[in-house]
């Protein structure tokens, strides 16, 4: 099958779909070492070595490869054909519908690596997903509710990804670090105070750690300060509110708990370059 593989990657994401690799070389520089890397073997084998740990791959297998994993191709088959989805962090929070793809979905933070198999129905559901991706991604800038779709289409594969893997043993065996236990914690917190509660320092306390190790804490396993994953949990809620014409900015300001719709405007213009009713006006014109 001819390869999909996008060549157009505008913000830190990357899309193959069927490709075939016979080189170890050019498999491995497809392994971006900031970017988190989802990987499907369709054909072929291959053993690689991540983090000090071997793993070998084959047909109709799945892997998460960590961001900032050590990453060595030992053995491959002549033909290895995969589809694979990489992106970075950045992506993934600037594409986010609900708050926060990278701690919520636990295989994204772990880095004890470990392998699923896929039955055929799961392959195909993410293949189809990654297709939507690649032809958004390919896209023309002008391309009517691109951005949209983009982001749809790659929350919708999270999802599907995060179903298939609680659907395997993955879940029960995997063991995590202290430092992952307490990110893992603080996001599910801040998933259901992010409205009310905007400061390191509740959320700390609840841990029962130190607002300067929680935000050390969280920005190594996720390269931002606690403090940035608070506030991009606010925009997210924001956009979402803002979604809906029937709260006017008032309201939405109050229930994110702002003094005022001008500390609330001004905030949400520094992370977006929008002001609220700008966004809104973006969004109604879509």
């Amino acid at each position: 099958m001819a390869s999909l593989k996008s060549k157009y990657n505008p913000s830190g994401l990357q899309v193959y779909i069927f490709e075939t690799f016979s080189s170890r070389i050019a498999f491995k520089e497809s392994i971006i070492l900031n970017r988190f890397t989802v990987l499907i073997i369709n054909s072929g084998a291959v053993c690689l070595l991540i983090n000090s740990k071997k793993i070998h791959l084959f047909i109709n297998e799945l892997i998460v490869i960590p961001k900032k994993s050590i990453c060595e191709v030992l053995i491959m088959s002549n033909q290895l054909q995969i589809c694979q989805l990489s992106f970075s962090s950045e992506f993934a929070f600037d594409n986010s519908i609900r708050w926060p793809h990278i701690g919520y979905f636990e295989f994204f933070i772990t880095q004890n690596t470990s392998k699923i198999f896929l039955k055929n129905k799961e392959i195909e559901s993410l293949v189809d997903l990654l297709k939507i991706i690649n032809s958004k991604v390919k896209s023309s800038n002008k391309n009517i509710l691109r951005k949209e779709t983009l982001l749809l289409s790659f929350n919708l594969f999270l999802y599907e990804l995060a179903s298939t893997y609680y659907r395997s043993s993955w879940y029960n065996n995997v063991k995590h670090t202290g430092n992952e236990k307490i990110v893992i914690h603080f996001f599910r917190l801040l998933e259901l105070n992010c409205k009310k509660e905007h400061s390191v320092k509740f959320y700390a306390n609840i841990l029962n750690v130190s607002t300067g190790h929680l935000t050390k804490t969280v920005k190594r396993i996720t390269e931002i300060t606690a403090k940035q994953c608070i506030e991009n949990a606010i925009i997210l809620e924001a956009k979402i509110l803002l979604q809906n014409d029937d709260l006017t900015i008032l309201y939405i300001s109050e229930e994110l708990k702002f003094a005022n719709t001008s500390f609330f405007s001004t905030f949400f213009k520094k992370h977006t370059s929008l002001s609220p009713s700008e966004y809104r006006l973006r969004l109604n014109f879509n």
